[in-house]
């Protein structure tokens, strides 16, 4: 009897011990904010190099504090090259990809400490016989894999080679499917679905193979599991150049570096419903409605267009917004010409951001220019830092109502990066031309990464349960 007694007195006080542990409050959780991006990241560079180019990584750390960065290059033999860099805080760098790298190589960069952004420039030398090829520069940011389907756009197979390189940055397989939209049909190809892209590898597919002469290709890169990154070597008699990957949208500003002969803009549909667009083309003097473009477009249907000169070739901007229906995507591109040579040069559109890095090297030559676009219906107050070879500087600018600001970052060589903090949404992009030996002309640009910074929250302490109740601060 007696024993039974204690086990129960032994039950009670366990219950008890149980249930004042339920009933207590919850320790702090910890929270921590960043004012400018995440202190650590993974960039991804898919298309570094290919047979008889020369390679360049150029490297900026636009956040306040050193990084520490290091790079992984796919290897001609063994395992991939392994390269070390400490990014003291607003300083840039250029890295030539090594002769020991694979002729078709992909790389990582991972940092920690600082805020580092990354763009990859090709150099390739002309080829001739039976197709000719224009050589040239072609650049592109490194971009974060994302969870989001990666959309090519601007493409065509009529007289160029087009490459799609899908590359797998991640620890685990990717499965991976790839659809076009040519000439306005819809292809799946069935070697192109369901293709795994092993860990830390790359994957090229010949768009000429799949969507022959066609005069507007799109590609949508969904992959199944896991994340990928994507962009495409473009080349033609007119030059060189990247197609960097896109997210569709409601609401894209495509910049063009150049405007008048040789320059067009395009829209794509990326959906299953028909998309109503509202467009205006933007430039450093003017805001206007743009002609030649349907009030909406059926899916998977897209429209090119010449962007009118204005004045002396100067930069534009087209402003794309959704009034209804499906997202979209939409790209510039402008043909430099100089002494009898032709360069070809792309942007992708991109959605505006409060916050903007981006990095390029610069030529002998013309050398480097922002663009920063205002495509809201108010002036906007704008500080850009830029950092180069001679240190950082920084200067504040008012943008007006729908316009377009054209500035001078730098001359001569080296590798110049800016950071763009504006008080309502803007888009930046960058573009260099130089002129190299032999007469031979390059044109470069890339748009800027968006530095998003987090949503103000309140944090309200439930006494009950100690449990933090957080609500965005509107």
């Amino acid at each position: 009897m007696k024993l039974r007694l204690v086990f129960l007195l032994v039950l009670a006080l366990a219950g008890g011990a149980i249930a004042v542990d339920q009933v207590s409050p919850a320790k702090p959780v910890a929270r921590s904010t960043v004012s400018l991006a995440p202190a650590a990241g993974v960039l991804s560079c898919p298309y570094v190099t290919e047979p008889n180019t020369s390679a360049y990584i150029e490297l900026a750390n636009v956040g306040s504090s050193t990084a520490s960065v290091r790079l992984a290059i796919g290897a001609a033999k063994g395992p991939p090259i392994a390269i070390a860099v400490g990014l003291p805080a607003g300083s840039t760098q250029a890295l030539r990809v090594p002769a020991t790298a694979a002729s078709r190589a992909a790389a990582v960069i991972e940092y920690s400490g600082g805020a580092v952004i990354a763009t990859h420039m090709l150099f390739v030398r002309p080829s001739s016989g039976a197709v000719v090829r224009a050589g040239g520069a072609a650049a592109a940011p490194c971009a974060r894999a994302g969870s989001q389907d990666v959309v090519i756009s601007g493409a065509r197979t009529v007289d160029t080679d087009v490459v799609l390189a899908v590359f797998n940055p991640g620890s685990a397989d990717a499965d991976v499917s790839v659809s076009l939209i040519a000439d306005g049909h819809v292809l799946q190809p069935q070697r192109l679905s369901r293709r795994i892209v092993a860990s830390h590898s790359r994957r090229d597919f010949p768009l000429g193979d799949f969507a022959f002469n066609a005069r507007n290709v799109t590609a949508v890169v969904h992959a199944n599991s896991g994340r990928v990154v994507a962009e495409a070597l473009i080349r033609s008699a007119q030059g060189v150049e990247f197609l960097a990957g896109e997210t569709p949208s409601n609401e894209l500003i495509a910049v063009a570096g150049q405007s008048g002969s040789g320059a067009n803009v395009g829209v794509m549909v990326i959906g299953q419903d028909d998309a109503g667009l509202d467009v205006r083309i933007i430039s450093a003097i003017q805001q206007s409605s743009v002609a030649g473009l349907p009030a909406s477009l059926p899916p998977a249907a897209g429209r090119s267009l010449p962007i009118p000169d204005q004045g002396e070739g100067a930069p534009a901007a087209y402003s794309f917004s959704v009034t209804v229906g499906s997202p979209i995507v939409a790209g510039t591109s402008w043909v430099t010409t100089h002494g009898g040579t032709k360069e070809l040069a792309t942007l992708p559109g991109v959605v505006p951001s409060l916050r903007w890095g981006a990095v390029l090297g610069a030529r002998p030559g013309v050398g480097m220019r922002a663009m920063i676009v205002n495509p809201r219906g108010v002036a906007t107050q704008v500080r850009v830092t830029t950092f180069g070879p001679a240190g950082p500087s920084q200067q504040d600018v008012t943008i007006p109502a729908g316009r377009l600001l054209d500035l001078q970052i730098g001359k001569g060589v080296g590798t110049f990066a800016v950071f763009v903090d504006a008080e309502a949404p803007v888009v930046l992009a960058l573009r260099s031309v130089a002129v190299l030996p032999g007469n031979v002309v390059t044109s470069v640009a890339v748009v800027g990464e968006s530095f998003i910074a987090p949503t103000p929250e309140a944090v309200l302490i439930d006494p009950r349960a100690g449990v933090p109740a957080v609500l965005p601060v509107t």
